[in-house]
């Protein structure tokens, strides 16, 4: 039944922006300079952000974990000489998450002279998240001096669960191979993904006081891609050669990176 309830919300989220686009078919902006035009900067149609609350600690003083979330924005139509201010709504049509777990920023800013930008919105845990996935659309208000970009960037697409789920930076695919695309953290760091392996990576990443590692920075990867090679050699030495670590499919546990 879980499972159900999981695939039917998925279902909906889809079903939502199905919709949104059939009432969007033009499009919604044609470039001029009298109006700033603000995008997200994720095709909704391709790019969702996931974010798990497996990955936050509780704050001090606080009974319920709240995550930040990064949406990065851009900006083209008319050129603004000074800092543009602007706002954004959950767009309720296409979210599932509850607007009141929302903690959105009053006002946005968007620096003078910059193409893109990064805004900040909360979003607070609740339980049924350790069962489901909800979903969060964020849309830009359109004022005097804004207005929403185009269609397929006009909506910032947030999945929010407390269940363990991989990352953006492991699955992104950053190396072509006889015309197809791979991602190295696969190939060269951390071999294939499994909740057992990236539960022993969170571990890492709270040995090094990392919790909240992007995997953007490839230094970084390849220094905690080593320390969980060798927390898989330790155990591996302690386990015995009959009994090697094994994640939640029984699968050896193997991490490339070389060193």
């Amino acid at each position: 039944m879980k499972m159900k309830n999981i695939l039917l919300t998925g279902m909906m989220a889809c079903i939502g922006i199905s919709l949104f686009f059939s009432c969007q078919e033009e499009g919604l902006v044609l470039n001029g300079n009298d109006v700033s035009y603000i995008n997200f900067n994720k095709d909704l149609t391709k790019d969702t952000t996931r974010i798990s609350f497996e990955f936050y600690p509780l704050g001090e003083g606080m009974d319920v974990k709240i995550a930040e979330v990064p949406i990065e924005v851009a900006i083209f139509g008319k050129i603004q000489d000074k800092d543009l201010e602007f706002t954004i709504a959950i767009d309720e049509k296409m979210s599932t998450f509850p607007a009141s777990q929302c903690i959105l920023p009053e006002k946005c800013v968007f620096k003078s002279g910059q193409l893109l930008d990064t805004i900040y919105v909360k979003l607070k845990n609740f339980p049924d998240l350790k069962t489901t996935t909800k979903f969060v659309a964020l849309r830009i208000n359109a004022g005097d001096e804004v207005g929403e970009g185009i269609a397929n960037y006009s909506r910032a697409i947030i999945a929010v669960t407390d269940r363990l789920v991989k990352p953006d930076w492991w699955d992104y695919k950053d190396i072509e191979y006889y015309g197809e695309y791979y991602s190295s953290v696969d190939w060269y760091y951390l071999g294939d993904y499994s909740d057992t392996k990236f539960r022993m990576f969170l571990e890492v990443l709270q040995e090094n006081d990392d919790e909240l590692f992007d995997g953007k920075d490839r230094v970084k990867l390849r220094k905690y891609s080593l320390s969980l090679k060798y927390k898989v050699a330790e155990e591996n030495a302690r386990r015995g050669p009959d009994n090697p670590l094994r994640d939640e499919k029984g699968v050896i546990i193997e991490v490339p990176v070389a060193g």
